[in-house]
């Protein structure tokens, strides 16, 4: 059985306890919404960051796709320009045969005179030089040609080397631009980061 001095001390307590624990969850709320904030100020900051380096990574990559597109296009008119000496080179030899043809058939007509008319003179000498120089012309633009065939070869592994890099760099920027930065448009506000809302 209580006394009402004893009562009143009790509730005396409990009334002061009661504060104190109210008190004590004011300062508790009052810190969750300071870190709350803190929390949420931070994330911005995290996003901004992010979306800076995001929109830093998309211009490198795009300068990344110009330069590729630029050196494609350079390789694109090496090729044409190797391929069009192929046949020029090509059609150089197939001009070639014609001379040499008749420069042979002059030696050998002359090879086959009877007796002293088989003679070694000047014109003899000529053709023989003649056949040799038209001979050596050729075989050098057969070098030529098998070069120029070697360098396309490696212009078109080039070319298929920077079609792939290209395909590469323009699936990376829609990723990165479209799918990456689409999603990134939009940002909880800070009330909602909060636990207002």
């Amino acid at each position: 059985i209580s006394v009402p001095e004893s009562w009143a001390k009790f509730t005396d307590n409990n009334i002061l306890r009661s504060q104190s624990e109210r008190a004590a969850s004011a300062k508790l709320r009052d810190n969750m919404e300071n870190l709350l904030v803190v929390t949420a100020n931070e994330m911005w900051r995290q996003f901004n960051e992010v979306n800076v380096a995001f929109t830093n990574r998309v211009a490198e990559t795009a300068d990344a796709k110009s330069k590729i597109q630029t050196h494609l296009a350079k390789t694109l008119q090496e090729i044409f320009q190797i391929e069009m000496n192929i046949e020029a080179i090509r059609k150089a030899i197939r001009d070639k045969g014609p001379p040499l043809k008749v420069a042979q058939t002059r030696l050998d007509e002359r090879t086959r005179r009877p007796d002293v008319e088989l003679c070694r003179d000047t014109a003899q000498l000529r053709l023989v030089n003649e056949v040799y120089e038209i001979d050596e012309t050729i075989q050098s633009l057969r070098q030529r040609l098998r070069d120029a065939e070697d360098a396309l070869q490696v212009l078109v592994r080039a070319k298929s080397v920077l079609e792939h890099d290209l395909a590469v760099k323009a699936n990376s920027l829609f990723i990165d631009q479209e799918k990456c930065m689409g999603m990134r448009k939009t940002f909880p506000s800070t009330v909602r980061l909060v636990g207002y809302i």
